[in-house]
């Protein structure tokens, strides 16, 4: 009854920004009247948002930008410039608040905060092995830190009592809790 298509692109430029364009597409498998936008063919675009987001090696955001090719209600694309409020925001641990307190929940839009966090994710895969890739694993430049990295207790594989943090940051790890 519904089809939903996320796809996020990761990019290095030239400048030595990263970028991550992400976009969102919902369908139905069935033709359909629309109150706005008239007669509607299975499969045409009830959303079609798509944003990109430069970021510095910080994971501070230095453009922002979003189209809505496709929205359900002609109000829809007013959000557009809304985007801009996050320039000069960082990517990391609160982020979807950032996003809330930024763009707002009356003032945005609800599709477009959930391809921001998306976008997020994709960011920190973009740059997990780091602007030189060599072949060697991710972690390899990140095994002496002194400070915890975001994603050490972000999930289960990640959590501080599990056998990953004890092998790769076991300076970070913490004992197992006793099963009950």
């Amino acid at each position: 009854m519904h089809r939903r298509t996320v796809e996020c692109q990761g990019y290095l430029r030239d400048d030595g920004l990263w970028e991550i364009e992400a976009r969102l597409v919902d369908t139905k498998p069935f033709a359909m009247q629309d109150r706005f936008r008239g007669s509607m063919q299975a499969g045409d675009p009830i959303h079609e948002i798509c944003l990109r987001l430069a970021i510095d090696d910080e994971m501070t955001i230095r453009e922002a930008e979003t189209s809505m090719l496709a929205t359900p209600y002609p109000t829809c694309i007013h959000v557009q410039p809304l985007l801009a409020r996050l320039v000069g925001e960082k990517i990391g641990k609160g982020w979807r608040e950032v996003v809330r307190q930024k763009i707002g929940r009356l003032e945005g839009c609800t599709h477009l905060s959930e391809l921001l966090a998306t976008a997020a994710t994709a960011l920190f895969q973009t740059m997990s092995y780091g602007k030189s890739p060599d072949g060697g694993d991710s972690l390899d430049s990140r095994t002496g830190l002194t400070e915890r990295p975001y994603f050490v207790n972000g999930c289960y594989s990640w959590r501080t009592d599990g056998p990953i943090v004890a092998e790769i940051f076991p300076q970070f790890a913490t004992k197992p809790k006793a099963n009950r």
